[in-house]
């Protein structure tokens, strides 16, 4: 699948924690939002 640029705005500190999780993790912040989202709008079908 194609991967396309989205933006959007968080707050502040959400976006702190979430950069140092996927330090932590290994990956990158972009990774961790599409897996929620995805596992989010499964949830919703």
């Amino acid at each position: 699948m194609a991967r396309k640029k989205f933006t959007t705005s968080l707050d502040e500190n959400i976006i702190q924690q979430l950069k140092m999780q996927a330090v932590k993790e290994g990956t990158d912040a972009s990774k961790i939002i599409e897996k929620l989202v995805a596992e989010y709008l499964k949830k919703q079908a």
